[in-house]
């Protein structure tokens, strides 16, 4: 009689083993989800303020400060955009449901999204180098000077944040790397 129940004790063994990678699966995803979601309150907040700020100054502004502000509004309407429906899927999608491989696909996805988003920084900031030496010896230097002073502080800003995400997003993966393995 005892036999028969000996051969569920590698079943059930099995079974206390996927639900804890589930359970820790599920606490990653939580505390991802948690990371993005200060990540895109913090691009949200940067946008508000440089919106309300660049409005006020760019009524009261001339020459390059002019072109300053005006990229600055244009700029971080895009970043409200991209926060905004950030956080929509972060606040709407249930973190704790995703399977392990989901949680892994989910992880990757993130962290290949912050690598792009950091080479684009960097190509934006040399964009800005590229309008500020264009500035010098062009028609429309004031123009050139202001939009590659805004690009180069909205570049910078999104440089720091990127890296910031892609530190904590990589503390994560050192956490998911023994349920994968395991």
């Amino acid at each position: 009689m005892m036999r028969k129940y000996l051969c569920l004790l590698p079943l059930l063994l099995l079974c206390l083993t996927a639900n804890a990678q589930g359970s820790a699966a599920a606490a990653i995803n939580l505390k991802q989800a948690e990371t993005l979601k200060f990540g895109m309150l913090v691009l949200g907040v940067w946008a508000l303020i440089n919106i309300l700020i660049s409005s006020i100054k760019l009524t009261k502004s001339s020459r390059n400060r002019r072109y300053f502000f005006q990229m600055n509004i244009y700029w971080n309407i895009v970043n409200m955009i991209i926060a905004g429906g950030a956080l929509y899927y972060i606040l709407s999608a249930d973190a704790g449901a995703r399977t392990l491989p989901e949680t892994v696909a989910f992880h990757s996805w993130n962290l290949k999204l912050l690598y792009l988003s950091i080479g684009l920084d960097l190509a934006f900031l040399m964009l800005a180098a590229y309008l500020k030496e264009k500035s010098l010896s062009s028609p429309k230097a004031e123009q050139y000077l202001g939009y590659g002073q805004s690009i180069t502080l909205q570049a910078l800003f999104l440089l720091v944040l990127d890296v910031t995400l892609v530190v904590l997003l990589e503390g994560h993966a050192e956490q998911l790397l023994p349920l994968i393995q395991g």
